[in-house]
């Protein structure tokens, strides 16, 4: 019995060293000097390229991974509990000048990181300097569509759009009524105008007379 209660603990302390190991573990996230190229691969629209400022400005925040820490819920590893992380609203690869790529996941908020090695929190001293730099990314999109000759195909949810074709209307237009253009294009696609799915590709029309839409 001794001996089965000493392999316990030891096996307990085996399992604590080896958390606590995972825990500190820091993510290998290149920095600026070790980049040659910068990728936007979540929202996208036409062009994949993400300016050397924007990218600098983004990979210089997160350090290297020094500053962040392991996500835990209660103290305890993803698995181990229920809850769920918030997902990523944005990607981005940076492409190192050794020829590997990176691939970095923010949520919206820009407190959590999905990485390669798993998802880490982003200290709250930078969460704010980070939500600016991806404001300032959503606004470089949001000029890249809608200064884009149309007709033009859009990706449901690449921009603020509210997932309707009124909203849509809005965004490109300028004025939600003319939804129904919008319809017409797209027919063969849409068979009920009420329901449309996030990631769904539709054909926007030039439209005579539209409303300057706000960049």
């Amino acid at each position: 019995m001794k001996l089965q209660t000493a392999i316990q603990y030891l096996a307990v302390g085996s399992l604590l060293v080896v958390l606590q190991t995972w825990a500190q573990e820091l993510p290998k996230i290149p920095l600026p000097s070790e980049i040659s190229a910068y990728e936007r691969e979540k929202p996208v629209f036409n062009t994949k390229s993400l300016g050397r400022e924007r990218g600098d400005a983004l990979f210089t925040l997160l350090d290297g991974g020094r500053s962040c820490e392991r996500w835990m819920q209660n103290g305890l590893p993803p698995g181990i509990v229920c809850a769920l992380p918030a997902p990523p609203s944005y990607w981005f690869t940076a492409n190192r000048k050794d020829g590997t790529n990176y691939s970095v996941g923010l949520t919206q908020d820009g407190g959590l990181l999905h990485l390669r090695e798993g998802l880490y929190v982003v200290p709250k001293a930078k969460q704010e300097a980070i939500q600016k730099v991806l404001r300032d990314l959503g606004a470089d999109l949001k000029r890249e569509v809608l200064s884009a000759p149309k007709p033009l195909t859009y990706t449901v949810g690449t921009l603020n759009d509210g997932g309707t074709l009124s909203g849509i209307s809005r965004l490109f237009y300028g004025d939600a009524s003319q939804w129904k253009r919008i319809q017409e294009a797209n027919r063969k696609t849409l068979n009920n105008p009420n329901v449309i799915d996030d990631r769904m590709k539709l054909v926007i029309p030039e439209l005579l007379n539209a409303k300057t839409p706000k960049l």
